[in-house]
């Protein structure tokens, strides 16, 4: 299951919990397309309570998507407790021309504040 909601100022918010179908991904390409035509950039904070499974191929749409548009998102906060999500994410981070960060599942508002530009 995936939700994902749009803020006012263009901050993105997703949370992932269990599996993702191709209805899911289409949904979050169609909301994120939609907030960089609005936005230009944006941030977003990504909540992942339970990583479920994901077709092969959606693996693959995701990541040729994912860095075709590398260059409209800002800030990206991973909030999470899962035990291997945050560190894969951080080495990502070192990799990729975006701000990451890592945040607790208990620091979800200093997430969004951090995504949105502030400490």
């Amino acid at each position: 299951m995936l939700g994902i909601e749009v803020a006012e100022d263009g901050l993105v918010e997703l949370v992932v919990d269990g599996a993702i179908s191709r209805e899911d991904f289409d949904k979050v390409v169609s909301t994120l397309e939609g907030a960089f035509a609005k936005h230009g950039k944006v941030n977003v904070v990504e909540v992942v309570r339970k990583f479920g499974a994901i077709a092969p191929q959606l693996w693959w749409r995701d990541l040729t998507w994912s860095f075709s548009h590398l260059g409209r998102f800002g800030r990206c906060a991973m909030v999470t407790d899962s035990g291997w999500i945050g560190p894969v994410a951080r080495v990502m981070a070192a990799m990729l021309p975006i701000e990451l960060k890592t945040f607790g599942a208990d620091q979800r508002d200093a997430a969004r504040a951090w995504a949105r530009g502030g400490g």
